[in-house]
């Protein structure tokens, strides 16, 4: 049993590591090109970025740390529950079950405590969204304005050059975003085939996760318009 014990916080303590470890190369910005501002410094699109996981990261290493000087009875659930506190489900949807089973006698306690997780997921994503969509928006007219500024042969090089940039890094950020939250969508939809085994009602959890999924896609399809734009304007 100590032995399990000891298992259970090396691979939870593990997983944060590995976490803040892929930080360095977690970057999304062109080196040519800056990110909008608003997606750049939103806490809610950041939840959902590869670059918005050192905040996570390293706010669950820091829990971890103090669970292993402490004087708790149970570091391994210590460690998780810092873990969740700080990622989410993004720590994976087998932790996180783990650490739901633990802290929750009931199914349905477990099964409540999951839909409010994923209630306050659904709500990142939709800040999230609303930000993103604001962006993309911006982008487009800047596209519209650059095409016809060329077609009137009006457009500087240069200036054409730095605007289209600046759209390319917003494209690639959200590109990582939106696969960010796909992740998140795939554990939700563990987490509810993990706690449906034990017999319980997920109805209303999958429906979570359904929005989620209309979220995500909405958003997606944005996205793709805004490259469709983009690819359609010749800049030489």
């Amino acid at each position: 049993m100590i032995m399990l014990k000891a298992l259970r916080t090396a691979m939870v303590a593990g997983l944060i590591v590995a976490l803040a470890g892929c930080q360095s190369t977690g970057g999304t910005g062109s080196s040519n090109g800056s990110v909008d501002p608003r997606l750049a410094n939103n806490q809610d699109v950041e939840f959902f970025n590869k670059s918005g996981w050192q905040a996570c990261a390293g706010g669950a290493a820091l829990g971890a740390l103090a669970c292993a000087v402490s004087n708790s009875s149970n570091k391994a659930l210590c460690i998780a529950a810092a873990a969740i506190a700080g990622c989410g489900v993004g720590v994976g949807a087998n932790a996180y079950l783990d650490n739901q089973r633990k802290k929750y006698a009931s199914q349905e306690q477990q099964l409540n405590a999951a839909i409010k997780d994923i209630q306050t997921e659904n709500q990142k994503i939709q800040n999230a969204t609303n930000v993103a969509k604001s962006v993309i928006a911006s982008d487009k007219q800047t596209l519209d304005k650059l095409n016809k500024d060329i077609a009137a042969k009006t457009a500087k090089k240069e200036d054409v050059q730095k605007q289209v940039k600046s759209v390319d890094a917003n494209i690639a950020y959200l590109r990582n975003t939106i696969a960010d939250m796909k992740k998140h969508e795939k554990q939700w939809q563990d987490v509810s085939s993990g706690i449906g085994k034990s017999g319980a009602e997920t109805k209303k959890l999958d429906g979570e996760i359904a929005e989620m999924h209309a979220k995500i896609n909405s958003l997606q399809q944005d996205l793709d318009s805004l490259y469709t734009q983009r690819t359609a304007l010749k800049v030489s």
